[in-house]
């Protein structure tokens, strides 16, 4: 690799051999904000749209495999109180992925991603990018302070 045509602050990190937990912390955060939207999303998710599309899946189910009756309320409480959980594992799945990129704090960056895969996201993309980073972050341990 010719190092002449390197950006400068590329270079910085590439030849300290730290690429490893900086495309670990950039995983991280990519995976704590497509999972804070999605959440911030379902929690804000109105009574009128839960009684039209999801309150009618519900109803479908027999009455045998239901021990309660399920109302549109119950259900938004459901996606709020999911909602914040998801929320408040995504802030620490953002800090994890600052931590490692700064190369600091080894066992935050691990934490924070094994949070994130707690956190979901949609499809389960999150959780993907946010195991990813985790492993990125278990390799390159000997980068970080």
């Amino acid at each position: 690799m010719d190092e002449k045509n390197i950006n400068p602050e590329f270079s910085k990190i590439y030849s300290n051999n730290k690429l490893k937990s900086f495309i670990a912390g950039i995983l991280l955060i990519i995976a704590g904000s497509i999972s804070i939207l999605m959440w911030i999303g379902l929690a804000s998710l109105d009574i009128p749209f839960i009684e039209s599309i999801i309150l009618p899946e519900f109803q479908n189910i027999p009455k045998e495999y239901t021990i309660v009756d399920i109302s549109s309320d119950s259900i938004k409480e459901l996606l709020i109180i999911c909602g914040s959980i998801g929320f408040f594992l995504s802030i620490f799945t953002i800090l994890g992925g600052i931590m490692s990129i700064k190369h600091q704090m080894w066992k935050i960056s691990i934490v924070g991603g094994i949070l994130g895969i707690f956190s979901i996201g949609p499809l389960f993309v999150s959780s993907i990018l946010s195991a990813i980073g985790v492993i990125l972050v278990f390799i390159s341990r000997n980068e970080f302070q």
